[in-house]
């Protein structure tokens, strides 16, 4: 009985022997029934058996072999069955911390399409694979950040720009003045796309035009708007800032260019509103401009009713009429 129990126990220690971390259950769930793919890399490190292999975020399968051979780490990974690789797969062995996990990321090739997937067997070559950095070298690259006096040029860069930027009031007062013209703005915004509206109709209505603007108007007089138009463009930025309110500075334009539109459209009709144009201006304007005067035919009061008679004895009465 003893040499059994004896012997049971040897074989026990001897199986424990061989015994490999990886061999332990894992906590998470498995992949099931899948696929494995093998993944060529430079080196390895700390890549264990079992680690996570993600793609697009997800964990689509583990590692379960690191071997070595004559071309450099041969990992051969599981995949799910539901989990489709592309064949243009790039694989980087990651870290996500210093001291976190390491594995496997799984990233698609933005810039080719997708015509094949991974199957059975299948294996990511050399060229398509990043491998981790040595820790040597990481902590190289640290110290010399640290040491070779990269945060003290960064302190003065930082020191140089408080430098030359405003007094802390100045920021205040013109964040202040930002604020107000640009909550004056998000309150007129119906303004403004009234303004564009009319600014849209102008233009289209000159594009529609253009014929009879060419015909009309002659090279010194096309000479001439054109300085008016950069007078009046170079001159408008001045003075719609130097007002400091939208609504003040800028709110007379809003009908100026609804009413743009239909002017242009009148002056621009062709031959016959040009003679109607001469006509009102020879037999209406011109005899107004040399004997102003106004005839009044007919007074009326809020309801409606006729108040001449009476307007025209209190007129008379006060001696202003016969």
């Amino acid at each position: 009985m003893r040499v059994a129990a004896a012997a049971l126990l040897l074989i026990l220690a001897a199986s424990a022997c061989s015994l490999r971390p990886e061999d332990l259950p894992s906590v998470r769930a498995g992949i099931g029934n899948g696929y494995e793919i093998s993944l060529e890399f430079e080196s390895a490190m700390n890549l264990p058996s079992g680690a996570d292999v993600i793609m697009d975020g997800l964990r689509v399968g583990e590692v379960r072999d690191v071997k070595v051979d004559e071309h450099g780490v041969a990992v051969t990974a599981g995949i799910r069955a539901d989990t489709r690789i592309p064949a243009s797969v790039h694989a980087i062995v990651r870290q996500n911390t210093l001291l976190g996990d390491t594995y496997v990321a799984l990233v698609r090739d933005p810039g080719s399409r997708v015509n094949a997937y991974l199957a059975e067997g299948d294996s990511v070559p050399i060229e398509r694979t990043v491998s981790p950095p040595q820790l040597e070298d990481t902590m190289a690259v640290l110290a010399t950040f640290v040491n070779g006096g990269s945060i003290a040029r960064i302190e003065d860069v930082m020191a140089k720009v408080n430098t030359v930027m405003p007094a802390v009031p100045e920021i205040r007062s013109l964040a202040t003045v930002v604020s107000t013209d640009l909550r004056d703005l998000g309150g007129r915004t119906a303004e403004i796309n009234r303004m564009l509206d009319g600014m849209n109709a102008t233009a289209v209505v000159l594009d529609e035009n253009s014929q009879a603007l060419a015909t009309i108007f002659d090279a010194s007089t096309v000479h001439y708007w054109r300085r008016l138009a950069v007078s009046v463009v170079s001159h408008i930025g001045t003075i719609l800032p130097s007002v400091g309110s939208l609504y003040a500075g800028g709110l007379w334009l809003v009908p100026m260019f609804e009413s743009l539109a239909d002017s242009v459209e009148i002056g621009t009709g062709g031959p016959s509103a040009a003679a109607e144009l001469s006509e009102f201006l020879r037999t209406t304007v011109v005899p107004f401009a040399s004997h102003p005067s106004v005839d009044v035919v007919s007074v009326q009061t809020s309801d409606g009713s006729q108040a001449l008679v009476d307007a025209e004895n209190i007129l008379r009465m006060l001696g202003a009429v016969r």
